[in-house]
């Protein structure tokens, strides 16, 4: 028996992210809030979000680390990120910009949270 999702309130205050994955060569400095490439080249994001807006690695561990002494694997994992939209903002107004940006490889919408409908008795 499949139990059929339902949505969170309106009041819920949880938001949904932009996912989006870093192309090969790239990393993100949140302290410079620039995105940076292997060859220098620079990008800064922020003229295409709303202020308040944050980006954070998936893995911020992972990013911190020494990339040297990560397994491919944990390399692949620093290239996740998100973008955290203020709240009331829509993350599918921003999926297109974010998908244009140098050092994205690709950007989708973060999952949909949703409640369990209880079956009836």
């Amino acid at each position: 028996m499949t139990v059929p999702a339902v949505p969170l309130p309106s009041d819920g205050g949880i938001r949904t992210p932009v996912d989006f994955t870093l192309k090969s060569g790239w990393s993100f400095d949140a302290k410079r809030r620039l995105f940076t490439s292997e060859s220098g080249e620079t990008f800064s994001p922020f003229s295409d979000l709303p202020k308040g807006t944050r980006i954070v690695y998936k893995v911020p561990q992972l990013a911190r680390a020494n990339r040297k002494k990560l397994s491919a694997a944990e390399r692949d994992l620093t290239r996740y990120m998100q973008v955290i939209l203020p709240s009331g903002e829509k993350a599918a107004k921003y999926r297109h910009a974010v998908q244009g940006w140098p050092a994205v490889d690709a950007a989708q919408m973060g999952p949909e949270v949703s409640l369990p409908k209880s079956p009836k008795p």
